[in-house]
């Protein structure tokens, strides 16, 4: 890896998959690692989460390692991402093998898709779209996690909505430590260094399964990978159907 001022800012040789079997270690030599729907008065404790925005091949990836280590994780899947489409066939044939893991599943919530400004109209949307969710994959629902939140999510701070449990209610906020890698990069504090604290009696760690590779990435190239993996990924699908219905594909 060649070193630069942002690779050692921005901790690049973080965001390994390596590292990530490392820090999933440390998490449970640690932590008791518990699930959104188990009580919270066991003392010290973890929450372990994943937003998937990008790419469901990453998030089986983290899911393997995770098996591996006996860690349990919460897998949150976006309705809306301009990246995958859970009503595609493969798309669901992997988060089907990432539950079966062992792992469970939470909506990643799109708050602003819907123009949210009330409880009323987060119960509605989050009806429907719990609904879609568990159709899709047989499995329960148990927790949802605002994408990109902002001032109008901040607002809705219940712990339950639609009877899922709210990651970012006064509780989350108030009562439970938090560590995230928004954006590829520890925004406020590196998981190393809280792991390794462990002055937070309870935690949740928030990681997005994208911005962790193969091998040493800066931030921008780990969107990129994922860019390019979906356009080679459908320019192969539609390869594919011309080959198969003996048609060409024209070009100048």
């Amino acid at each position: 890896m060649r070193e630069t001022s942002n690779s050692r800012k921005y901790n690049f040789s973080d965001f390994t998959r390596e590292n990530y079997s490392r820090l999933v270690r440390l998490a449970l030599e640690k932590y008791t690692v518990l699930t959104y729907l188990q009580p919270r008065d066991a003392g010290r404790f973890l929450l372990w989460r994943h937003d998937v925005d990008f790419s469901l091949h990453a998030a089986l990836k983290l899911a393997e390692i995770e098996r591996a280590h006996g860690m349990r994780a919460t897998y949150f899947l976006l309705l809306h991402s301009e990246f995958y489409n859970l009503l595609e066939r493969e798309c669901i044939d992997i988060a089907r093998r990432v539950l079966a893991l062992g792992h469970r599943l939470g909506l990643h919530f799109d708050h602003q898709f819907w123009h949210v400004e009330d409880e009323p109209g987060l119960e509605r949307a989050l009806k429907f779209e719990k609904r879609v969710l568990e159709h899709c994959l047989d499995h329960a629902v148990e927790a949802f996690s605002f994408h990109m939140p902002d001032a109008a999510s901040a607002r809705l701070q219940a712990d339950r909505y639609c009877d899922l449990v709210n990651t970012y209610s006064v509780y989350f906020k108030s009562e439970v430590g938090y560590c995230s890698d928004s954006n590829g990069y520890w925004r406020f504090r590196r998981l190393e260094d809280v792991l390794r604290d462990g002055s937070d009696a309870r935690l949740q760690v928030l990681t997005h399964p994208e911005y962790w590779q193969e091998e040493i990435m800066s931030p921008r190239e780990r969107v990129e990978r994922c860019i390019s993996g979906r356009a080679k990924k459908v320019r192969a699908w539609y390869q594919n159907v011309l080959y198969m219905t003996g048609r060409e594909d024209i070009d100048w």
